[in-house]
């Protein structure tokens, strides 16, 4: 008798929480909360990590030319990034979508990646080149 009584109770509670909404919506919004886990709403919109703040966002669709956005030319965007860090040499360089953020993807020769606005030139982060995992390198290499 106790078992029966014991899934009556499970089973209103169930109702009770479908008749006030409460349940999948409010699981799956504590799970997007919850540092560290990954939600599908996350994945489909980009979310990336580091965030920037930039001067210039991309809208959603993204463009198909991406240079029709920026503000500043190519050349003050390697200016800024070998300013970051004298002596070396731009090794390549790319104008990216960048966690929603229109930047100037500067790879200089002492391994480094600098992120600069293309809207004001600033640096808006740097990383070690390669840094962004495998999926990322993988994805550009397939686009060269």
């Amino acid at each position: 008798m106790k078992k029966s009584s014991g899934l009556l109770w499970i089973g209103s509670i169930a109702i009770a929480m479908l008749i006030t909404g409460v349940g999948a919506g409010t699981m799956a919004l504590a799970a997007s909360q919850t540092p560290g886990a990954k939600s599908g709403a996350a994945h489909h919109s980009n979310t990336q990590v580091p965030t920037y703040t930039c001067s210039i966002k991309v809208p959603q669709p993204e463009p198909a030319d991406l240079s029709t956005l920026a503000k500043i030319k190519a050349d003050r965007a390697m200016a800024a990034a070998q300013a970051a860090f004298p002596g070396t040499a731009v090794k390549k360089m790319e104008l990216d979508n960048e966690n929603g953020c229109l930047v100037y993807s500067v790879v200089l020769s002492n391994g480094m990646d600098v992120k600069v606005d293309a809207g004001n030139g600033k640096v808006v982060h740097q990383e070690p080149a390669g840094k962004e995992g495998r999926e990322g390198r993988e994805g550009r290499e397939e686009d060269d």
